[in-house]
């Protein structure tokens, strides 16, 4: 175990800083789409489709 461990530490590496940063990324997007915020990061005021980013349930905060 310890030498395939030392074979692939460098793919091992790149994986979890990829994996974090996807995490990182939807954590973001969860926060944004709980604050009552588009997912184009702009207002919502003038955006057409507001009524499909904020249904009934979620009113739009614009």
């Amino acid at each position: 175990m310890a030498a395939w461990l030392q074979v692939n530490w460098g793919s091992l590496v790149v994986g979890l800083v990829l994996l974090a940063v996807v995490c990182a990324i939807l954590g973001r997007m969860i926060h944004q789409h709980r604050a009552g915020q588009g997912g184009c990061g702009c207002g919502c005021a003038d955006c057409p489709g507001k009524g499909i980013c904020h249904s009934d349930r979620h009113p739009s905060k614009s």
